[in-house]
């Protein structure tokens, strides 16, 4: 699934981006990439909210369509 559609409050397993290199390099400079947990938090309409690490993220829709996940433990 992809994170724009994923659980609240449940961890995740970022399994993959599907996106340029540009936008993958951007992620992966804010900690998103493949192995790392994150936790959905909210849905403004907009942007979807993360907890990654200590801090939390905003990623627009477009963008969270892009990072696919996995419930930790799957």
């Amino acid at each position: 699934m992809n994170l724009a559609f994923a659980p609240f409050g449940v961890t995740l397993a970022v399994t993959g981006v599907r996106a340029d290199d540009k936008v993958k390099r951007h992620l992966e400079s804010l900690g998103i990439l493949p192995g790392c947990r994150v936790v959905s938090l909210y849905d403004n309409g907009g942007d979807v909210i993360i907890r990654i690490r200590e801090g939390k993220l905003a990623l627009g829709k477009s963008v969270a369509l892009k990072v696919e996940v996995t419930p930790e433990g799957e």
